[in-house]
């Protein structure tokens, strides 16, 4: 009787959990090492090729094994892009969104892009390139661009509400479109491009993002004019040929 229970034990205590979890984990780091090798692919300075042959032979898989983990290399790309977001913190987005005030979600928003373009910015680069021959990487693209210009609007209805708009004031969706545009990886290359770090890039956008809501809504202060009388004293408007000239008369 007390080996019937003795077996019994036995075979409760069998090892296929551990396998199956210890399988798990290998399939997770294998997963890891091919979209890690896809990124390191298009940081080499010859022509980025993110084949499925190309990532297998760099990762040091099977094709096979690629297809078994991402189904497609749509698959595989939507994975990178969600790979590189966590390389670049964009899961502080949910902080975007949760901030009560709309003025700091605005910086919060312009912070969060700024830092994930600049965590990774020659595969930004080269991946945004490749998206005007590769169908696959552009609809990728788009679909993660159109995710910032709906968080734009987001924070942009926010910020309008409760304030009138001056009748000259460009359409919501085209207001949206600014503030995507301002928090773009183009307009953080650029400035990158320039010389500007990352801190200041995100003083001047925000900056400008502020600028381009207050414009439009009444009771905002209006820049004045450099030829107004308010703008520059009259001789200040004047080229400096005819101050000298009138002074040798």
């Amino acid at each position: 009787m007390i080996n019937c229970q003795l077996g019994d034990n036995s075979r409760d205590m069998s090892p296929r959990p551990y396998r199956m979890e210890k399988r798990r984990i290998a399939a997770s780091e294998t997963r890891q090492r091919i979209l890690e090798a896809a990124r390191e692919l298009l940081t080499e300075h010859v022509a980025p090729d993110l084949s499925m042959d190309a990532i297998a032979r760099r990762a040091d898989v099977a094709r096979l094994t690629i297809y078994y983990q991402f189904k497609s290399r749509r698959g595989l790309l939507e994975a990178l892009y969600d790979h590189l977001a966590m390389r670049g913190n964009m899961q502080r987005m949910a902080e975007v969104f949760q901030t009560a005030d709309a003025s700091h979600a605005l910086e919060l928003l312009v912070r969060t892009f700024v830092g994930f373009w600049s965590s990774d910015p020659i595969v930004m680069r080269r991946l945004r390139a490749m998206a005007a021959l590769d169908v696959d990487i552009e609809k990728g693209i788009e679909a993660r661009d159109a995710r910032r210009q709906h968080a734009a609007r987001q924070i942009l209805g926010r910020m309008a509400a409760g304030r009138e708009l001056k009748k000259d004031a460009p359409p919501a969706a085209a207001r949206a479109d600014v503030l995507s545009a301002l928090t773009s990886f183009e307009m953080y290359d650029a400035l990158n491009k320039a010389g500007h770090p990352p801190e200041e890039i995100v003083a001047v956008i925000s900056h400008l993002a502020r600028s381009a809501i207050e414009t439009y809504s009444k009771g905002s202060a209006e820049a004045p004019a450099i030829n107004s009388p308010t703008g520059a004293r009259k001789s200040e408007c004047r080229p400096p040929n005819a101050r000298r000239r009138r002074r040798l008369r």
